[in-house]
């Protein structure tokens, strides 16, 4: 399903838009992240020497969707692959096909630049979005998500 939706880069007048969806993914996910984090993330998307991109989705002028994305050097390709790491769109506006236009966007995006493959992860009980996940990539690999936490951290 193809949305009504306009892809594109975050930019600076998307900020408060953006800002507005950022807290609602917290939200979904029961996060709260130290204060100032999202000013400070808002930056790094902006700063051209951070890998970190962001695209909105938006529907009549306004944000409804958020993706950010980053690219790393991959062992096993030899070529770069790109983290998928934030995707969100907007509650009312969820089955509209604007979160597989987001994942596009990037597939694009990982196309364009010679990426050799983007992945993401979400929550075990988020069923929603992983239907959408399996139907794209034809189901979870099987691999699975560990995490250390580093004292000192953020």
């Amino acid at each position: 399903m193809t949305s009504r939706a306009a892809i594109g880069p975050a930019r600076h007048e998307d900020h408060d838009r953006w800002r507005l969806l950022w807290d609602a993914y917290l939200v979904f996910y029961e996060s709260e992240l130290s204060p100032g984090h999202a000013d400070r993330l808002w930056a790094r998307i902006h700063d051209g020497s951070d890998p970190i991109e962001a695209m909105v989705a938006t529907v009549d002028n306004a944000a409804v969707g958020l993706v950010h994305f980053l690219p790393h050097a991959d062992t096993w390709s030899g070529a770069m692959a790109c983290y998928l790491q934030d995707l969100y769109v907007d509650e009312h506006h969820r089955g509209e096909g604007i979160g597989e236009d987001l994942i596009a966007a990037v597939q694009t995006r990982a196309q364009e630049r010679g990426w050799a493959y983007v992945y993401w992860q979400t929550a075990e009980d988020n069923e929603r979005a992983r239907r959408l996940y399996d139907k794209l990539t034809g189901g979870r690999t099987r691999f699975v998500l560990y995490q250390l936490d580093v004292e000192g951290g953020p």
